[in-house]
């Protein structure tokens, strides 16, 4: 969960609000996920519609962890295909490190 908070939180400094709302656009339309279910997690990429939540409030709404870790997996796929060119290597810019 760590490195995926990390990749996401990472990209939010380096992106526009325009590319998080085509990211969350992405993965909504792509992958078939409700839109406002990824608002839950999209705060963490800077999108400007997302609630006012601290974490565990987010977590709280998918009502399963399990859930919103992969929701985070899910933005995380649709930051690389949406503004990494497609390139999953381009995700590796925001690893934790030591």
């Amino acid at each position: 969960m760590a490195i995926l908070m990390a990749w996401l939180v990472g990209a939010r400094e380096q992106i526009t609000e325009d590319q998080a709302r085509d990211t969350v656009l992405w993965v909504s339309d792509n992958l078939r996920i409700q839109h406002d279910d990824l608002l839950q997690v999209a705060g963490f990429i800077g999108h400007p519609d997302t609630p006012n939540l601290t974490l565990n409030q987010a977590v709280e709404r998918y009502e399963n962890p399990m859930a919103f870790v992969l929701s985070m997996v899910l933005l995380s796929g649709g930051l690389v295909a949406a503004v990494g060119s497609a390139d999953p290597d381009w995700l590796k810019q925001f690893d934790l490190t030591s």
